[in-house]
């Protein structure tokens, strides 16, 4: 079976694998540091021995020097997934924007009037678009909500629609 970090690194392609390697490893070293710090500390100066006794006797400089290092890592951690995010982003905006252009006309700009009012309206406000009537908005709802772009709530007498989380993420909402 698998693993996570199996399915993780199987989709990412080789710069990206090595930025995750460089990443582990340096905070796997931070944490190393801090491990040896705090070792070092309980032991006391009297009980360290060889490089121990060095952390032990500077403890309070050694604790500066690894929070700085603690900034450096996060900053290296940020820059480092920060690429891979924003690259994820995109393909997620570029899918969803293709997937407008297999919309019909009525079912695009329903789409795009749930976009403008951040995923979610009332199946009223979609009959209430120039050209579409409430029948015309009650088939167009059916066939949205056949394909899973969006889902149809009610409350009361009145349905509640609401954009599918993937699309209205991808479309940078």
């Amino acid at each position: 079976m698998e693993g996570i970090a199996e399915k993780i690194m199987g989709v990412l392609p080789a710069k990206a694998k090595r930025q995750a390697l460089l990443l582990v490893c340096m905070l796997s070293g931070f944490i190393f540091l801090v491990m040896l710090l705090v070792y070092s500390y309980h032991l006391g100066i009297e009980m360290s021995l060889g490089a121990f006794g060095i952390f032990a006797m500077y403890h309070v400089e050694f604790m500066i020097a690894i929070a700085t290092l603690g900034i450096a890592v996060g900053a290296g951690t940020f820059y480092l997934l920060g690429g891979l995010i924003e690259k994820r982003q995109e393909e997620a905006k570029w899918g969803a924007s293709m997937l407008l252009k297999f919309l019909s006309g009525d079912e695009r700009s329903v789409v795009e009037l749930m976009l403008r009012k951040r995923g979610s309206v009332y199946q009223s406000e979609i009959a209430a678009l120039e050209g579409v009537g409430r029948v015309r908005a009650h088939r167009v709802v059916g066939k949205l909500a056949k394909r899973g772009v969006i889902s149809v709530r009610k409350a009361g007498k009145i349905n509640v629609l609401e954009l599918a989380p993937e699309l209205l993420h991808g479309l940078g909402q």
